[in-house]
């Protein structure tokens, strides 16, 4: 597995792969309008230093991608100022339950403590809350202003 900088020319790939994603998850029945926008929102932001972004690569093809930041007072998605925050994790389907996942939580993990962050959360949707619990999250009894439950991890 090997994790590339999302790059301002690769608009094109971004979308093919948070699109999939967005689709076969809990967005299945948002307009097609308004998953464009967001992934449009969340391309800029990584190219804007906003949020941190990278492709996941094997071989040869993109398989995946994953998004995460440094939750301050002033982001946009801000839960838990001074925390790191994994955003979003996809891979393609015939790369999911292979443990590339878990390595990229680590990879994650591992840069947010590159900027001194010791806690890292995430708030997941129902399927998804099996896998961050293999990860070493757990709910906190909070939910997000999606709705969400927010898991922790202390991660140093």
């Amino acid at each position: 597995m090997e994790c590339v900088k999302i790059g301002e020319h690769d608009y094109g790939e971004f979308h093919g792969l948070t699109n999939s994603y967005y689709r076969e998850g809990e967005d299945e029945n948002t307009p097609q309008e308004v998953i464009d926008s967001f992934v449009r929102l969340m391309f800029d932001k990584v190219i804007n230093n906003e949020i941190y972004g990278c492709f996941v690569k094997d071989e040869h093809k993109y398989i995946g991608f994953a998004l995460w930041a440094v939750d301050t007072e002033d982001f946009a998605f801000s839960e838990m100022p001074g925390f790191g925050t994994i955003l979003e994790i996809g891979l393609i389907p015939s790369y999911r339950a292979s443990g590339l996942g878990k390595n990229l939580v680590t990879y994650i993990e591992n840069s947010l403590q590159k900027n001194q962050i010791a806690q890292c959360y995430v708030s997941a949707y129902g399927p998804a809350q099996k896998f961050w619990a293999s990860c070493g999250y757990v709910e906190n009894g909070s939910k997000a202003s999606n709705g969400l439950p927010i898991m922790i991890k202390t991660i140093v």
